[in-house]
């Protein structure tokens, strides 16, 4: 593949277009699923399953996910399971019944996990070599953008029309991706097909970071899960849309604000500040009353992740030789799936004998062990890694 010696190449720009309307369209789903499943009269810990079960066939997917993006043309990979992606949201309004519902949740796992893992591969390969964890850092901030403008779409859209009109427009930004990604024609040289093996599909190297991520998920799985519960419960529900305009804010301004320490190498600190704001804003909610306060823990929120995301995926796309970048993004990609998934499940239980606001304070706990393991191990082992890969050796 002929790469531009700059970061913003036309590929690159449209994978980065691309991926901000998958996640959107996939995040957009995620709070409007337990609002459409009680107007259908699925309520309860039921809800909570039917999040969950997307979350059980993406992990399960992800080792395969890995093994067809790494033995088989990346690009035609995509093209293929972005289409099968877009016709999940449709199969919502068709099937509007619990086990039907698991079903399609289930399928939509597993064309995900391939979608999900990648277009940051791609984008790795299209990036010069030099630059590879500096323009992921910036791309992984489409996962950031991607996570709170997308409910914001979609619970636009059913507060002021319905549920069906939601799912609907949901399709249409995951078929305008496919358009977009279609456009980028990158073309690959065959490659050597190994065999499917389970201990191949998951990259070892990549594993602390995915399991410290997955902590860090699991209160974002509740919040961005149950949100909708909470303002229904609070009165606040008009407010909520701008809940998430307001953790785009957060996240641009952190964004933008450390991006220079990012580069740096000053991770440590970063971190560690990301980490205190979450704690901080997740304990806040046992309080929550005013839109005031919603819209300031959106903003604080966004400012935690807006950090955390680009970093971590940083980490593991820039310790990783371009052969196995497909494996060791779905190797990480796990952590949200676990994470988000395990928030989800969580709340699902704590929703009606805690309620949402104090279930979501109970969840910063969360925080504190990612935190611990990323002091107490994954700093280092970066440090590591890193080390290796500019002095030429294969880490």
């Amino acid at each position: 593949m002929e790469k531009s010696e700059t970061i913003w190449n036309r590929r690159f720009i449209l994978l980065f277009i691309t991926n901000l309307l998958v996640l959107a369209a996939f995040y957009a789903s995620i709070p409007i699923i337990p609002l459409y499943c009680e107007e259908i009269g699925i309520t309860g810990s039921k809800v909570g399953i039917v999040l969950t079960a997307m979350s059980v066939a993406t992990i399960l997917f992800r080792p395969v996910a890995g093994y067809l993006l790494d033995n088989f043309n990346r690009y035609r990979v995509y093209l293929i399971f972005l289409a099968l992606f877009c016709l999940s949201f449709p199969a919502f309004l068709a099937f509007p019944v619990f086990g039907a519902l698991i079903v399609v949740r289930l399928y939509m796992g597993a064309v995900y996990s391939v979608c999900g893992s990648a277009t940051m591969t791609l984008a790795g390969d299209v990036l010069p070599a030099a630059k590879v964890t500096q323009g992921i850092s910036r791309f992984a901030f489409t996962v950031s953008i991607g996570m709170a403008l997308g409910p914001f779409v979609g619970l636009q859209v059913q507060e002021n029309l319905s549920s069906r009109a939601s799912f609907l427009t949901i399709f249409g930004i995951a078929v305008a991706a496919l358009v977009c990604v279609s456009l980028c024609r990158i073309k690959y040289p065959k490659v050597q097909r190994g065999r499917f093996s389970l201990k191949e599909s998951i990259y070892a190297p990549a594993l602390p970071f995915m399991f410290n991520m997955m902590f860090l998920m699991i209160p974002y799985g509740a919040v961005i899960a149950y949100s909708s519960i909470l303002a229904q419960e609070k009165g606040l529900t008009p407010w909520l849309p701008y809940f998430y305009i307001f953790l785009v804010a957060g996240m641009l301004v952190s964004k933008l604000s450390t991006r220079k320490r990012i580069d740096a190498g000053n991770h440590r600190a970063l971190v560690c500040a990301s980490l205190v704001v979450l704690i901080l804003t997740m304990a806040s909610y046992l309080f929550l009353s005013t839109r005031v306060h919603l819209l300031a823990a959106g903003f604080f929120f966004g400012v935690g992740y807006g950090i955390l995301q680009p970093l971590f995926q940083a980490f593991v796309t820039g310790t990783t030789p371009p052969p196995q970048r497909g494996v060791a993004n779905a190797t990480y990609m796990l952590s949200y799936d676990v994470g988000i998934g395990l928030g989800s499940l969580l709340m699902g239980f704590l929703q009606q004998p805690v309620g949402p606001a104090p279930g979501f304070a109970l969840t910063a706990v969360f925080y504190l062990v990612g935190g611990g393991l990323y002091l107490g191990w994954t700093d280092g082992y970066y440090s590591r890694r890193k080390a290796a890969c500019e002095a030429g050796r294969n880490p």
